[in-house]
């Protein structure tokens, strides 16, 4: 099955980068990763993607050549469905393959732009300044519950935000390194999305950003010639799903929250076992009502509890950016264990694993996420 998945490959080439300027190049080579064809694969990915960008902007999050997937949403906007776009990594995925090659002349800026006004035109929310899936397919997180299963066009969800957020970055920097001077119009829209994020998600009682409902449902209904619920309408923009997921900590990641809110939040993860297990993040706290550490048959993958290495390696980041030293090197040596007992107890590498024992769910041979140990080795 030839499928080509948007932030999976991001991910593959952000470890790529990191093992060449760790490791160097005739060490990987000797491993049978020559520079070059690691330059072809995170410029490829990139342009296969701006290759097969609609005229209103719209990229697919994937591309097929067979598979369930093969003509989906070629088929989607024929019907005219409005369906998510690429997940927000093709900014960042970008810039790490013009850094690694020191050359941004083979990158078309004006593909990129359009890809970020088709997310403001189609999916971004006035009123909180935050923006929101369509639906729940190709979420990234797939059964992620502030998302998954509720209605369209009413989860304005922190991971999407603090992605977003980090592709306005992203792109700033490959205007600037061309000398265009918009980079600084693009890098004030990423601040006025921070703005909101720490004004909309930030919940000062419980300490962590959530995910927000952005949906409002006014009532026409009149009595007596008055219309109810028009005296004190919502003064409100957002309402917070309540819900503890792995990307409640992306804010660290992103570089969006500040040190005192980081104190904060670590708390979430020294306070009891509920998100830090024994092999890593749990990708929803094991208090929700909704964990559940079934093997998924199929679509969605279950991230309502099981470790993903991806999960684990943006909650150990975010820790390192705010200088949680001792929290930071005590995921990474979670991790690392995982993958080591991964490999000498079963022999391979998988999809996601069992939080507590590290049994593992799905796809034997899965690379993808799990090379980002190489980073918490």
């Amino acid at each position: 099955m030839n499928e080509l998945w948007g932030w999976d490959s991001y991910w593959v080439a952000h470890s790529l980068r990191y093992m060449f300027g760790r490791f160097g190049d005739s060490f990987m080579e000797k491993h049978g990763i020559e520079r070059g064809d690691a330059l072809l694969h995170m410029k490829g990915s990139v342009l296969d993607f701006l290759d097969s960008q609609s005229a209103d902007g719209f990229i697919p999050s994937m591309l097929a050549e067979d598979g369930i997937f093969k003509d989906f949403f070629a088929g989607e906007l024929k019907k005219r469905h409005k369906h998510n776009q690429h997940a927000p990594f093709l900014c960042q995925s970008a810039l790490g393959a013009a850094q690694f090659a020191d050359d941004y002349s083979w990158l078309n800026e004006e593909k990129l732009i359009t890809y970020l006004e088709y997310y403001k035109n189609n999916q971004y929310d006035v009123k909180s300044g935050l923006f929101f899936w369509q639906n729940d397919i190709m979420i990234g997180i797939d059964n992620n519950p502030t998302v998954f299963c509720r209605p369209p066009r009413s989860s304005a969800d922190i991971f999407l935000n603090c992605f977003i957020y980090l592709e306005y970055v992203a792109l700033a920097k490959i205007l600037a390194a061309k000398g265009d001077g918009r980079s600084d119009n693009i890098m004030s829209q990423a601040e006025r999305l921070k703005r909101a994020i720490n004004d909309e998600m930030w919940d000062e009682r419980d300490g962590i950003y959530y995910s927000q409902d952005i949906s409002f449902s006014i009532s026409d209904f009149l009595a007596c010639g008055v219309k109810l619920h028009s005296g004190m309408p919502p003064h409100w923009n957002s309402m917070p799903l309540k819900i503890r997921i792995w990307a409640c900590f992306l804010p660290m990641y992103a570089g969006i929250c500040s040190a005192e809110r980081a104190d904060r939040m670590c708390a979430h993860l020294m306070s009891d076992d509920a998100i830090l297990a024994k092999c890593g993040i749990r990708t929803l706290a094991s208090n929700e009502k909704m964990y559940c550490l079934e093997n998924s048959k199929g679509n969605p993958s279950n991230w309502l509890g099981p470790v993903w290495t991806v999960a684990n390696y943006c909650v150990y980041k975010g820790l390192k950016n705010y200088g949680k030293t001792e929290l930071c090197e005590e995921v990474a040596r979670r991790t690392v264990e995982l993958m080591c007992n991964s490999l000498e107890k079963y022999g391979d590498l998988f999809e996601s694993y069992n939080p507590d024992s590290g049994k593992p769910y799905m796809h034997p041979g899965f690379l993808s996420f799990n090379m980002l140990v190489s980073e918490m080795m």
